[in-house]
């Protein structure tokens, strides 16, 4: 295949405005998801090697609902999103090279509506809740894409050197959070060859795509901390050339 050539350049996003204690106790927290009421929060509990998904109120910050997700040796949960009415999440064993199930959820209950197993650990994925799955695996090494039903379509190597730890499918980008080394990094990917499009410079104080990161009505959210400083950051996706 041909590659696919973009002028990707650095922006500088806003600084962050609102953000949000999150009192629970996540321990090691993975993926977020965010409406206008309520946050989902995905996290390993190490000490006790389970996996969960919250959905927590953001008006009181109160846990509303929870799911343990842990399947035998699978406790690991990543990045999630929800599209087309449902929320989708990877719950994997700890390890590189492993082995995961994809779940499809109620974004409400937490109900499990289908689910389907992967040869490999699986650490996010994203959807456009029409067409297909996108999944990254440990590191984002690799990308898989597979229909809404579970079946593989496609297996490519990652062209960018960013680390995924959370992804969202929005408005034809894909926009990845993760590592790059030590460096904490913001892309936005093209979900047809993942390469990079555009990254965005975050303000410095705060590893901000350590963790979880979601975009909602013009916002980025991240959800960078382990308990028990877990919060929430918002800032604006408005951004100009450096």
């Amino acid at each position: 295949m041909t590659r696919r050539q973009f002028a990707v350049c650095w922006v500088a996003a806003a600084a962050p405005g609102e953000s949000w204690p999150i009192s629970h106790t996540h321990d090691h927290v993975q993926g977020l998801e965010v409406d206008p009421d309520w946050f989902w929060i995905s996290a390993v509990d190490r000490r006790t090697k389970t996996g969960w998904i919250w959905r927590v109120d953001r008006r009181t910050l109160r846990t509303v609902a929870e799911r343990n997700v842990t399947a035998g040796a699978l406790y690991h949960p990543g990045g999630l999103q929800i599209a087309g009415g449902s929320l989708w999440l990877p719950i994997a064993e700890y390890r590189p090279r492993s082995s995961a199930r994809i779940l499809e959820l109620d974004p409400l209950s937490l109900a499990e509506r289908r689910r389907f197993a992967v040869d490999d650990h699986i650490g996010a994925v994203a959807t456009d809740g029409k067409t297909f799955l996108l999944g990254a695996n440990w590191d984002a090494r690799r990308f898989y894409r597979w229909t809404l039903d579970g079946k593989l379509v496609e297996t490519r190597d990652n062209p960018e050197p960013l680390a995924i730890q959370d992804m969202k499918w929005v408005d034809g980008a894909l926009w990845a959070g993760g590592l790059v080394g030590e460096e904490c990094r913001l892309y936005r990917l093209d979900p047809a060859s993942f390469r990079a499009a555009r990254r965005i410079e975050l303000p410095a104080g705060v590893c901000y795509t350590h963790e979880g990161m979601a975009v909602f009505d013009g916002r980025f959210y991240f959800l960078p901390e382990d308990e028990p400083r877990t919060r929430v950051y918002s800032m604006a996706m408005g951004a100009t050339p450096r």
